[in-house]
């Protein structure tokens, strides 16, 4: 083979790797992306428990760690069904389950399972309200939260113990 020969097939060989490696770049699926998920944050909150004995409600504050405030709010609503003092009572009937929990402007709309209604959870206009209140303003502890809508089952329920009415988004009761 004589040099010119050489010259040519090394610059035929540089001529198809160039080549290659252009179609390469060229027909490489693009990279995914990482999946995005959500930053934890930590939130301060109040929780509130009836104190039916003194006809009031009890402050706990709290802080707890979650990426959205609607895993903060079915946190909250966890925690209201089992008091962890002796002398407060459940804001919520222990079968409750969280079945959704959104947001609408200023209010969250919290979708509950039927234990929820329970006519003998809510006896008592007292009672009733009290109850009522502090699952109200626990979950307005959250930031810009002003109202609580309540859904059973994704429908609007009967007032509670035939005292408290939910046809509308329910305000915390500044009296307490």
């Amino acid at each position: 083979m004589t040099q010119g020969t050489k010259i040519v097939v090394v610059a035929f060989v540089l001529v198809l790797v160039a080549l290659g490696l252009a179609l390469y770049g060229w027909f490489k699926p693009a990279p995914t992306p990482p999946p995005t998920s959500q930053a934890i944050q930590t939130w301060q909150v109040t929780l509130c428990y009836p104190d039916l004995k003194a006809s009031q409600l009890v402050r706990v504050a709290m802080t707890t760690a979650a990426a959205a405030e609607e895993r903060v709010a079915e946190e909250l609503l966890e925690r209201l069904k089992t008091p962890e003092s002796p002398n407060l009572s459940p804001a919520l009937p222990s079968g409750t389950r969280v079945l959704s929990v959104s947001r609408e402007g200023n209010s969250l709309v919290v979708n509950l399972s039927e234990e929820f209604a329970q006519p003998q959870f809510w006896q008592g206009s007292d009672v009733a309200h009290l109850r009522l209140q502090a699952i109200v303003h626990t979950l307005c502890s959250l930031p810009n939260v002003r109202a609580v809508r309540f859904l059973v089952n994704g429908q609007t329920p009967e007032a509670l113990g035939g005292h408290e009415e939910l046809s509308e988004p329910v305000e915390p009761d500044p009296s307490l």
